[in-house]
């Protein structure tokens, strides 16, 4: 059986949710962008959609490329299903 971490991770590749950071140049996943550097941000309270990133490692805060904001966009329609197709 398929697990759901399996499959949001097929509906979201690394490389749709990767950044880098153009001042310090570290690679990260802006899923875990938005878990550390993110936390407190009002932005995104209530929502997981903002058009800008911070690095965690330089806590510079720049604007997202389209392929992350389309990538965050799938994240907040996806909807897990069984392995049967049923959603959960």
């Amino acid at each position: 059986m398929e697990s759901a971490v399996m499959r949001l991770e097929e509906a979201l590749s690394y490389k749709e949710r990767s950044l880098t950071c153009p001042k310090c140049g570290y690679e990260f996943d802006i899923l875990y962008a938005r878990a550390v550097s993110c936390q407190a941000c009002r932005r995104l309270i209530g929502e997981l959609y903002c058009d800008m990133a911070r690095c965690p490692q330089c806590d510079h805060e720049f604007p997202t490329t389209q392929r992350v904001v389309n990538a965050v966009r799938k994240l907040q329609n996806y909807r897990p299903h069984d392995h049967m197709g049923y959603p959960l």
